[in-house]
Order: structure tokens, then C-alpha cells, then sequence
């Protein structure tokens, strides 16, 4: 898995993000940009932690991380966990949900939520996001998925052909449909 580029698509899209756009809707129902935003700081803050071998508290995923300065620190804190993966934790765990997870399935969990989220900020905003690295995505949610919307982490699948790309199948896989477009009347 190619950490470096996944994040690097996601930053591309991140520093592209308009100010004037933050209370717009997402693919992500009840997010709007700023909300998704404010999520991808927790996944590169995640990403970080984890990466150093530190625990990744649960109220990670309840602070408000936004300032004026987000993309910027997006992208330094994103690149910091690109970094401490390049050692795997020690262990081979990661002290994450209460529980110690395998390293290897953190990191896809991370970089996947990397490549969903990147692709709803990009559709929410009039963006383009073709990641060369949705199979990280597919794979992850090809086993993950289920145990996801059990969890309330994923919608409903949304029936997307098997020949379809591999970034389409996995917003398939994670309830996103990948038609999804800004309803009427938004500026895309």
C-alpha cells in the first residue's frame, strides 16, 4: 500500500477545498464539508497516532478540529503518519475502538477512510478524485463492510456493477452512491 500517494490525492483535494463551500452537503448524509472536513483531521490525526504506536483515543472522534489553518494541518499531521508507518508499530497492534487491532488492518481502515472521504470532499465540491488506489479501499471494505453497517459506520450497499471501477465498487460497498451529485441549485 502506497500511503504516501493515497495521502497525497487527499491533500490535493483538501487544498482545493473553498471557504465559501463549508456549509455545503456531502455524499455523506448529515455532513456537510466542514463536518467531513473536520473528520479527515481526525483520520491523519489517527493516522499519526497510530503510526507512532500511541493509542488512538475514542474522543479522537468527537473533537473539533477545524481552524482557519485546517488544510495546513491536514497535511503536515497526514504526512506525519505517512512517516511513522514507515516502521509497522512494534506489536503488530494498535490500540484503537477499545481494543488492540492488527497494525496492518488500522492502516487500510485509515487509508480507506483516506480515499472515501477525499472522493466525498471532491464530489461535494466540484472536484475531481480518481484514486489509483481504491483496491486499498475495495479490499478493506470487501471484508470490512458488514461488520461497518453493524456498527453504524456504512450505509446500505448501493448496487454498483462488477465491472464497474474499483473506486465506484468501493463506494458501493461503503453505502455511497457513486452518481451521487450536489442537489439543485449548488455551485459545482
Amino acid at each position: 500500500m502506497d500511503l504516501k500517494s493515497i495521502v497525497d490525492d487527499t491533500v490535493a483535494v483538501v487544498r482545493s477545498v473553498p471557504a465559501d463551500r463549508y456549509d455545503d452537503p456531502t455524499p455523506c448524509s448529515d455532513w456537510t464539508v466542514r463536518t467531513l472536513a473536520n473528520h479527515l483531521l481526525q483520520v491523519a490525526e489517527g493516522l499519526r497516532l497510530a503510526g507512532q504506536d500511541a493509542a488512538v483515543p475514542d474522543e479522537l472522534w468527537t473533537r473539533d478540529l477545524m481552524s482557519p489553518d485546517w488544510a495546513d494541518r491536514f497535511e503536515e499531521t497526514a504526512h506525519a503518519g505517512v512517516a511513522a508507518w514507515a516502521e509497522p508499530p512494534p506489536g503488530g497492534t494498535v490500540a484503537m475502538a477499545g481494543s488492540d487491532l492488527p497494525a496492518p488492518m488500522v492502516a487500510a481502515m485509515l487509508a480507506s477512510d483516506l480515499i472515501l472521504h477525499g472522493w466525498d470532499l471532491a464530489r461535494a465540491t466540484g472536484q475531481r478524485f480518481d484514486s489509483a488506489h481504491a483496491e486499498v479501499a475495495l479490499g478493506f471494505l470487501a471484508g470490512m463492510a458488514e461488520p461497518g453497517r453493524a456498527m453504524g459506520l456504512f450505509g446500505e450497499p448501493v448496487e454498483v456493477a462488477g465491472t464497474a471501477p474499483a473506486l465506484d465498487r468501493a463506494l458501493g460497498l461503503s453505502g455511497r452512491d457513486p452518481q451521487w451529485t450536489p442537489p439543485a441549485g449548488q455551485t459545482s
